[in-house]
């Protein structure tokens, strides 16, 4: 993870005109980690803060219409009814129903904060047809949410990291922060799907 955060910096340093399709790619298709990562760097003054909230929403947006996109052909509708996937996007789909109550919206605000289920839950709203106006008004309101809410964490442990390093000139312990945030993030994600698989018993 740290070498991720340094390769990047040197990545964006070397060629800054890159930096606007970094974050829209990486906003777009690397999820939560990725967002948090480029808040980290923001922090630090790799990226700049607007560049970074405009060219996410961009990204994000951009990818989330691609893959409602893809949700409405034949091949993935087929591949959503096979006995195999049908399952597990079933259970998946259950579950967003009850917690959400059936409401769109809630439902990709949800997903937006669940590792693993944006990609899947976005297809299967796509092959529902629901209305592509509505989608994007949803969708917009979720990337919204979900930008202010990731951004702020990655800028907070950017803006610690390099406190604690310069405090205690110790890069050990500014390792162990930037870790610890991480697995607080894994462990909430963890309780919320948890609590969602409770709540659809």
């Amino acid at each position: 993870m740290v070498e991720s955060i340094e390769w990047l910096r040197a990545f964006i340093f070397h060629y800054p005109s890159l930096e606007y399709i970094v974050i829209l790619l990486g906003a777009g298709f690397g999820g939560e980690l990725a967002l948090f990562i480029l808040g980290f760097l923001a922090a630090q003054n790799v990226i700049s803060v607007s560049s970074l909230i405009i060219f996410s929403f961009l990204g994000t947006f951009f990818s989330d219409t691609i893959w409602f996109l893809l949700g409405r052909t034949a091949i993935v509708k087929n591949v959503i009814a096979h006995r195999y996937a049908h399952t597990t996007i079933s259970i998946i789909n259950e579950t967003m129903q009850r917690v959400s109550k059936s409401n769109h919206l809630i439902a990709l605000i949800i997903a937006k904060f669940l590792i693993g289920t944006r990609v899947l839950l976005i297809m299967y709203i796509g092959a529902k047809n629901i209305q592509f106006q509505k989608f994007i008004r949803y969708n917009a309101l979720a990337i919204f949410l979900w930008l202010v809410v990731i951004i702020p964490i990655g800028f907070l442990s950017g803006f610690g990291f390099a406190y604690l390093a310069e405090i205690w000139e110790n890069l050990y312990v500014a390792i162990g922060f930037i870790l610890l945030i991480v697995v607080l993030l894994i462990v909430f994600e963890i309780w919320l799907k948890n609590r969602l698989a409770w709540m659809n018993q």
